[in-house]
């Protein structure tokens, strides 16, 4: 299983890295982060707003977002 799990990542950094040009990934990275920061800050703005209760949602949603661009950076120089 873990044989299979490292072909897995193998096969998906080889693709990030030969298939993708410099501006595809530069254009992947990007989105990650600008719409991760935008739902970080939407969690903060709700979270300093008096009588709202911050969506913790958001705050998810911008962790798996920030996730996602560490994934795909690791695999294209890593």
């Amino acid at each position: 299983m873990f044989s299979m799990l490292c072909s897995l990542w193998d096969d998906f950094s080889m693709w990030v890295t030969d298939q993708w040009s410099q501006t595809t990934y530069l254009l992947v990275a990007c989105a990650f982060g600008i719409l991760g920061l935008m739902a970080l800050l939407s969690f903060f703005k709700n979270s300093f707003n008096k009588g709202q209760k911050p969506k913790w949602g958001t705050l998810i949603l911008s962790i798996v977002l920030f996730a996602l661009l560490a994934v795909v950076s690791a695999a294209r120089f890593a």
